[in-house]
């Protein structure tokens, strides 16, 4: 474990798990929607796997076209392919969208 992974891991509230989900990243402007895939999940965040992630906000909603839940997440870091993000809402109920 590389001393990054260690700092990570102590700075953690709740235990990740591995997943691997469907997620869309859905922009302010409601018309946006950016795919991704969930890669690990706690009670407080997620790892998200995406293509740029220098384009995405650091707030955004967070959609599960799999339950058709969502919940607003904040970036906390960044790395070239992938995002950490807080949630910063309990779970809710996506609107009905062909995601």
């Amino acid at each position: 474990m590389s001393a990054e992974d260690s700092s990570n891991t102590e700075n953690r509230v709740a235990r990740r798990h591995k997943v691997l989900k469907q997620g869309k990243i859905l922009l302010s402007n409601h018309k946006t929607i950016i795919d991704c895939t969930v890669r690990d999940m706690s009670e407080t965040g997620a790892k998200l796997i995406c293509g740029d992630p220098g384009s995405i906000p650091n707030e955004f909603r967070l959609v599960f076209p799999a339950d058709r839940t969502m919940r607003d997440v904040k970036v906390v870091w960044r790395r070239p392919d992938q995002v950490g993000v807080h949630f910063l809402s309990e779970v809710k109920k996506a609107p009905l969208f062909k995601w």
